[in-house]
């Protein structure tokens, strides 16, 4: 038998996009805040990344101890490109300026305030658990106005 010459590409392209949303981490959320966040945690993420296989294992050990915060983590999966229903994920969770400056970029964790808009920080590879810890906690003091000494550490990334 005698198959037509697409039909290798085409069952290829299929496994490989089969395997893509196989691998694919569901979100993870921290028990959700009654309110509305101060901060978003936007991840910007893709199955082909190889710094997101460091990125977000990690981040998912950090979020359950942000538990009742005000912070939203939120996933922005760029494996099948910028459609239109990421950007729908972004700016729902308030953070359409900063997909759009940065869409189709993959492996960082972007703090957002909520209220401002403005990035408070950017978590990538090099930062530990212990300093995205550390990094998100400082962006809920900084969004809320507090002056907790602790988070006004100043910002080392922390590698391990």
């Amino acid at each position: 038998m005698r198959f037509p010459r697409f039909t290798i590409p085409v069952l290829a392209i299929v496994g490989v996009a089969a395997l893509a949303l196989a691998t694919r981490a569901p979100a993870v959320s921290a028990e959700p805040f009654k309110g509305r966040p101060e901060i978003v945690a936007a991840t910007f993420s893709s199955a082909w990344c190889s710094a997101c296989k460091i990125l977000k294992p990690r981040l998912k050990s950090v979020i359950p101890q942000f538990n009742g915060e005000p912070v939203q983590f939120v996933d922005l999966d760029f494996t099948f490109g910028a459609r239109p229903e990421v950007k729908t994920v972004a700016q729902e969770a308030g953070v359409g300026p900063v997909y759009e400056r940065n869409k189709g970029a993959t492996g960082f964790t972007v703090l957002v305030d909520r209220d401002t808009g403005e990035v408070i920080d950017i978590l990538t590879i090099n930062y530990s658990k212990k300093a995205m810890k550390a990094a998100i906690s400082r962006a809920l003091a900084i969004a809320s106005h507090t002056d907790d000494p602790a988070a006004a550490a100043p910002l080392t990334a922390e590698k391990g």
